[in-house]
């Protein structure tokens, strides 16, 4: 069995982000994503200590947000 074995210089994982990222695309802080996590609005994925969101939970929860209203 072939192991693979992850290098810096690997590219990253596509549709999955960090809360960082994901905070500066909706423009938001990292703890209101964590507030959104407690009230089970966004998912997050543990791998290993790293948490992550994928591409897919990202688009569920901004499909959800209500029309912003000018």
């Amino acid at each position: 069995m072939e192991s693979v074995v992850s290098s810096p210089t690997a590219a990253p994982v596509v549709g999955v982000y960090t809360l960082p990222q994901v905070a500066r695309m909706l423009s938001v802080s990292k703890r209101t994503l964590e507030r959104e996590h407690d009230r089970g609005r966004i998912k997050f994925v543990r791998i290993g200590r790293c948490v992550r969101v994928r591409a897919d939970d990202l688009a569920n929860y901004t499909a959800s947000l209500p029309p912003a209203t000018t």
